[in-house]
């Protein structure tokens, strides 16, 4: 009798540890559904605002179904009903009427509802492809280092930018005209300052007005000093004329074209050619209203060529080592009509030229550049260089004769280490075949370096046959 009811004790314990664990689970999560915003609003053309197809999040733990309050047959929707979270592709046929909008309602099998409103612009709304108004707050900060952009519209998913001598500066914030955002311009900082955007997807339009504010410090603005290119490649570059007043102060800009059919993307580029001197802002890409003309790219009519100036290697330097630093080859106090080059205090090493003495100013003057022929151009010149120990950092292209280098006759660079060749290079503006070009020390002590395939080369311009 005793083990009986031992073993009936013991299922009866395990009986209530059963139902005590039973009890423990956790209630099940009442059904909901979600949609994130109350409205969805879609352009005439019934793109979202990335440019894509609308899309609706939806964040469920049931079965739904999605009602329409009216029939409505300008949109279709896929899937209409399903379980648990999901996206739903919202496809919208264009509008060539006034604004409409439509109610949905999310439902689950429980009875829980979510309402939303469903939106579509009418056809007097202009669709803008880019737009940015740069931002607020930032202080002659360089383009590559900005991070405050502020780009909209269809085409900007992908967009990007680009620049040299450039900057994000609040001051001189854009004023005076429809749509002058103030806050942050661009700055040409430099002569010959480039500021690109692009990679604006056109969506197979053509047909388009591109807009923008700008400004000059100086008595007159000028459009030859701020120039427009476009491009589809982002090497080609076609220039753009635009009209404008002659007034100094901010000013819009408004330029409607046509592009030819086929083109999935744009760049476009402004050039400051004054330091200082001009500021942008407020630039836009929207779609067009049937005015300008149909833009001819530069490179569907024309070919380009490199014309060679020089390629100097020094091999006509023949000294006891070829590495860095090295020892001192023959002393070339005075050269004259090596391959035409000439100078003062140039010492040979192998294959190279070491300028300057621990007290002596040097330099090395290029022949001039004859190819160039009866014009101007502008010449790419790419240089390797290199300290000597640990004296002065710089040295400086000094262009002689015509033409100019940043707008000045000369440009220093900084060398950022000792017996290592480094690349530099600049362009010389306006050079003529009487041009040449010199490289020197910036003081008498302490200032040796070396110099080693120094190339120069222009493009030109040729129509396609």
């Amino acid at each position: 009798m005793k083990n009986i009811r031992t073993y009936l004790y013991s299922v009866l314990l395990l009986c209530a540890g059963t139902l005590a664990a039973c009890n423990d689970d956790p209630e099940t999560e009442p059904a909901y559904v979600e949609t994130g915003a109350p409205t969805f609003t879609a352009n005439k053309r019934g793109l979202a605002a990335d440019g894509e197809t609308l899309h609706i999040d939806v964040k469920s733990n049931t079965y739904w179904i999605i009602r329409q309050q009216e029939a409505d047959d300008w949109f279709t929707l896929s899937p209409q009903a399903g379980s648990g979270s999901q996206e739903v592709a919202v496809t919208i046929a264009a509008n060539t009427g006034q604004e409409r909008s439509a109610t949905l309602v999310f439902e689950t099998e429980h009875g829980q509802m979510q309402r939303i409103t469903l939106r579509q612009e009418g056809h007097g709304n202009t669709i803008r492809f880019f737009n940015d108004d740069f931002g607020t707050g930032a202080s002659a900060l360089p383009v590559a280092q900005f991070e405050g952009w502020n780009r909209n519209g269809i085409g900007s998913l992908r967009c990007q930018y680009w620049g040299n001598d450039v900057n994000a500066d609040s001051g001189q914030a854009s004023s005076g005209y429809v749509g002058a955002s103030g806050g942050n311009g661009i700055v040409f900082a430099a002569d010959s300052a480039n500021f690109i955007l692009g990679g604006i997807a056109l969506k197979g339009d053509i047909n388009f007005n591109l807009s923008f504010g700008c400004m000059t410090s100086q008595a007159a603005f000028d459009p030859a000093q701020f120039q427009v290119f476009f491009s589809k490649d982002r090497v080609n570059w076609t220039p753009i004329a635009y009209d404008r007043s002659s007034g100094a102060g901010w000013e819009a800009v408004s330029i409607p074209f046509y592009l030819p059919e086929g083109i999935d993307q744009l760049y476009i580029r402004f050039l400051g050619r004054k330091a200082g001197a001009y500021r942008l802002d407020d630039v836009t890409l929207a779609e067009g209203d049937g005015r300008g003309e149909t833009i001819t790219f530069v490179e569907d009519i024309v070919e380009y060529e490199e014309i060679p100036v020089f390629n100097e290697a020094f091999d006509w330097c023949v000294g006891p080592n070829s590495t860095l630093p090295g020892n001192d080859g023959s002393n070339m106090t005075t050269v004259s009509n090596r391959n035409g080059w000439e100078g003062n205090l140039v010492y040979m090493h192998s294959g190279f030229p070491k300028i300057g003495t621990s007290s002596g100013l040097g330099y090395l003057t290029s022949p001039a550049m004859a190819a160039v022929g009866e014009k101007r151009v502008d010449v790419t010149v790419t240089f390797n260089v290199a300290i000597m120990g640990s004296d002065q950092s710089d040295m400086q292209l000094i262009v002689l004769n015509s033409g100019s280098v940043e707008g000045s006759e000369s440009k220093t660079f900084t060398i950022e280490s000792d017996n290592y060749w480094e690349t530099r290079s600049c362009v010389v503006n306006g050079a003529t075949k009487e041009t040449r070009i010199r490289f020197s020390a910036i003081r008498a002590k302490g200032n040796r370096f070396y110099i080693d395939n120094v190339k120069a080369s222009f493009t030109e311009v040729k129509e396609k046959s």
